[in-house]
């Protein structure tokens, strides 16, 4: 594939080398939460309690928050076009031993596998994507990469249930690696060479975090991250707290994922002209949520409303912070991708664990006012902190 720049592509392969990546950010984030809705049959095949069933979450967002950064600092001057395809058949090797595993301890490896591919490619996949425009369309490119996150959030739960229902969780995973392959197969196909721009050191990240607004950043990312998933990781024990049937909340999830997606194409329209306001409407959207739902868990058809509200502000909520993050003037564009990978993969990380502790000691409403809390804490901090142009 000869060295393509995003002045030689036609729109149209523009258009397709973008959609390649967030193909492929849709199968990496997929099977990223396929455990969630499989996780009981994963525990009864390995017999493993529960909580060691949920290793299986734990082990890829641990590899996913070391490979961001990783990646951009061993891969040099290496063609990313190459780095994505291997990342991608990472993932794809993920998948198909999770199908076959003989034991829980071969499966915590194909979790590793995956890990790696997903913080690798969250970080390579959104430095690529912005370089394959005008510099005029790099939001638009981010938001089709987010595009294909927010839709995996939600629906890798649902699809991973629904798969397994009708054959096996092992079903599930088979068909978690299909979506990989059209993923590796599409950008084999349509991805121009992309050449690095310098290799990145370790001195570039530090270099990149000393700049006052990148550590405002990176606050912002943890908090929202953090307190989004503090909360989502129980959005459905709750939903079940306020009345709603079984086969209604797996719709509900569904259309929590629709309303999200089609946020993320709606917020990417106002982020040139009207990224800070954006931003911040969208973290009050989603404290409201956080706040009402526990007071309103009796009227389920306020919960519903609530509920969906939550997903338009969380599918524009990723995008407006990268952008953020992506217009820091910086020298170092590639460590700063990996940094935003790396803190949103902690914060996910440390968010689902913090859930877990408050709802244990505290109860369901305790975390979702904490929640609440720390996204009006961020809201806050974003207007007294003005973005350096």
């Amino acid at each position: 594939m000869p060295r393509l720049t995003s002045q030689t592509l036609s729109p149209a392969h523009q258009r397709l080398a973008v959609l390649s990546l967030a193909l492929g950010s849709f199968a990496s984030v997929t099977t990223e939460f396929l455990p969630v809705g499989i996780l009981p049959d994963i525990s009864k095949t390995f017999a493993v309690t529960s909580g060691t069933a949920g290793l299986t979450m734990t082990v890829p967002g641990i590899m996913a928050a070391l490979s961001a950064p990783g990646v951009m600092l061993f891969s040099g001057r290496t063609d990313r076009r190459k780095i994505v395809l291997w990342l991608s058949l990472i993932l794809l090797a993920g998948c198909l031993v999770a199908t076959i595993a003989p034991t829980f301890a071969i499966m915590l490896l194909s979790r590793a596998l995956v890990g790696i591919s997903l913080g690798a490619f969250w970080a390579m996949g959104l430095a690529v994507a912005v370089e394959l425009v005008a510099k005029e369309k790099a939001h638009k490119a981010a938001a089709a990469v987010f595009g294909g996150v927010t839709a995996a959030m939600i629906l890798g739960v649902p699809m991973g249930s629904l798969v397994a229902e009708h054959s096996s969780w092992r079903g599930a995973f088979m068909a978690a690696a299909v979506i990989a392959v059209a993923a590796f197969v599409m950008q084999w196909k349509v991805l121009p060479s992309v050449p690095a721009q310098s290799p990145v050191q370790f001195a570039d990240f530090k270099a990149f975090v000393s700049l006052p607004e990148a550590r405002k950043s990176i606050v912002m990312v943890a908090a929202v991250f953090a307190a989004h998933f503090a909360a989502y990781t129980y959005l459905t024990p709750l939903m079940h707290e306020a009345g709603i049937p079984t086969a209604a909340v797996t719709l509900l999830l569904l259309a929590y994922g629709a309303i999200g997606f089609v946020s993320n194409l709606v917020a990417a329209r106002f982020l040139e002209n009207n990224l800070k306001a954006t931003l911040f409407v969208s973290k009050i959207s989603l404290a409201i949520p956080f706040l009402f739902l526990p007071i309103l868990v009796i009227f389920s058809k306020f919960e519903t409303v609530l509920i969906l509200l939550w997903a338009v502000a969380w599918g524009a909520l990723p995008l407006c912070l990268n952008t953020w993050h992506r217009n820091i003037e910086t020298e170092h564009s590639e460590a700063a991708a990996a940094m935003f990978t790396f803190t949103a993969q902690v914060a996910i990380a440390v968010g689902s664990s913090l859930g877990g502790a408050v709802v244990d000691h505290f109860g369901l409403k305790t975390n979702f006012w904490m929640s609440a809390l720390i996204v009006l804490l961020s809201a806050f901090y974003l207007a007294r902190h003005r973005k350096m142009e």
